[in-house]
This record gives C-alpha cells, structure tokens and sequence, in this order.
C-alpha cells in the first residue's frame, strides 16, 4: 500500500510538471498575480476578474522569462480575458479527449512569479448548457471541488490523464469553483481575436415578465404560462423597427419560449445581425413579427 501511494503521488506530481509549462503568471493587479494558460500560439488566456488594469500587462514563463503582454478582448459574461504574447515559446496546453464525469479527479495548476501551486479535487457535478448570473453562455457547467490557490484564477483544470478540462474561475459561483468548458473556451477567444469583443444582441424593447390569463393558455395552445410585456419601445431601434408595440407580450423567439428576460439575452446574443420571428400576443391573439436583431450600442 504505501508504495502504491508513492507512486499515484508522483504521477500527480508528474501531471502537474507536464501541464505547468504551459501556465504563465499573469502580472495585472497590485501584489497579487493570477494564471494563465497558453491556448493557441501566441494566445494566453486568463480570467477576466483578475485583469485589474489593462496597461503594462506582462507574464512570467516557467523558465523565469517575462514577456509583455496586450488584451485581445475581454468577456465578462464567462469570465475569459484573452492576452496576445509575442514570441511565447512554450508549449501549447494540451486538451481533455472528453469522456470525464462526476466524481473523476481535476487538478488545478497555476503558478504565480515564483513557484508552480496545485491543488487536487473531484469534478463535483456537470451541469447542461447554462448563462452565467454575468450573462455569458457555457456550453456546460462544470463544478469542481477543490481549494483553488489565490494565485490560481486562470488556471488550468486538468484531468487525471493531463489534459485541460477548463479554466478555473471562483468568479461565476459563490459556492464552487468551476472550469469554464474548453469548447466555451474555443468558441470565446475566436469572438475575442477577431472582434475584440462578444457581441451582445440588442432590440430596443424595455420588457417585463408577466403571468398569463389562464383562458388564453387554454384557447390558444400555449406553451408557456409567462411571457414578457413590453413597457417601452425604442422606434429606432429594432424593437420599433419590426413594428412592435407597447403592450405586445413576447412568446417565443424562434421557437424558444421566453419565460423570463435573462432567457432572452444569450438567444439575442446568437441572433445579431440576423432575422428572428418573434411569437407575440397582441390584443389577446397570436401574431408573428420579424426583427433583425442589432448590436448592443456603446460596446466598442
């Protein structure tokens, strides 16, 4: 037994070795540093709450090399901030091949400017594609148990094998800590290299949720007992545009029943400069209205 415990204990060690080459410190806040991860050639990512300013930004490697470093974009909703690094000449962090479940064990690996720091734990539970109480889209929630270091935000998650699961984030939860999915991941720092941004969709149109009259569920075949009212329209925006009107109860977009206004935004989001039919009911019947739904103003 004891020399069974030995050796899982220095493949863990072994894991982490492996996996810390391609983790950088990430120098953006005062006396504190955070971690961050070489995604793709020249790509870092980190997490977003730990960028506390966006001026000489820089990293330290492995070997002790330290590289200045520039924001590509920023995403708040999924807490991934992306750093452009010229001449990073470390490995590019190898990916989960999938097929972890609950209960699995997920190491954290960070480093801050003088040490590697790890930490070991279970993947505690994985949840369906899910927003972010800051907006953002997962394509999966993946809760780990573990006591992430200080210096670890922006870690990488790994499992047993090595491979990135996620980056590690205590900023989307109060009560766990979760590795924002490598597909999240993916599907970010391409929005973020080309646009600098994540578009946030737009339709111009102040709504409310509402309970709807039992009778109008009955007679017409509704899916859903809520919808959301509109208390106000912008007549420039695509809301007054698509002829919307106040007082108009929003169903469905594009098939997808609206029951509350932050089902809304990620559906908004998906659907920017693209046409969207939109289920309403006006004056107590069904109408459908199409809207090309624009970018949020003020995001550049």
């Amino acid at each position: 037994m004891p020399g069974s415990l030995v050796s899982f204990s220095q493949e863990l060690a072994s894991v982490v070795e492996q996996t810390a080459r391609s983790v950088v410190a990430v120098h953006a806040r005062p006396r504190f540093h955070s971690s961050g991860v070489h995604w793709s050639p020249g790509v870092v990512v980190t997490a977003d709450h730990a960028l506390h300013y966006e001026e000489d930004l820089s990293i330290t490697t492995a070997d002790g090399q330290k590289f200045t470093a520039e924001i590509a974009g920023r995403d708040p909703g999924t807490d991934i901030a992306v750093l452009r690094v010229k001449d990073l000449a470390i490995p590019v962090a190898s990916r989960s091949e999938g097929g972890y479940r609950p209960g699995n064990l997920a190491l954290a690996v960070g480093r801050n400017k003088e040490s590697i720091n790890a930490a070991l734990g279970v993947i505690s539970s994985i949840g369906e594609a899910s927003q972010t109480w800051r907006g953002g889209k997962l394509d999966s929630v993946v809760r780990v148990d573990l006591a992430l270091h200080p210096a670890s935000a922006g870690a990488a998650i790994v499992d047993a094998a090595g491979g990135v699961i996620g980056i590690a984030t205590p900023a989307l939860s109060r009560v766990a800590v979760f590795a924002v999915p490598t597909a999240t991941v993916d599907r970010v720092v391409k929005a973020l290299l080309a646009h600098g941004r994540i578009p946030q969709g737009y339709l111009g149109a102040g709504l409310q949720p509402i309970e709807l009259p039992e009778h109008l569920i009955k007679s017409l075949g509704l899916k859903a007992s809520t919808g959301l009212m509109t208390v106000s329209v912008d007549e420039n925006a695509p809301a007054g545009k698509a002829g919307l009107l106040i007082g108009d109860v929003l169903l469905d977009f594009n098939g997808q029943t609206l029951s509350r206004t932050e089902k809304l935004r990620p559906l908004l989001a998906d659907a920017v400069g693209k046409p969207a039919r939109l289920q309403i009911l006006r004056g107590g019947a069904l109408a459908s209205v199409e809207v090309t739904v624009a970018e949020r103003p003020g995001r550049e």
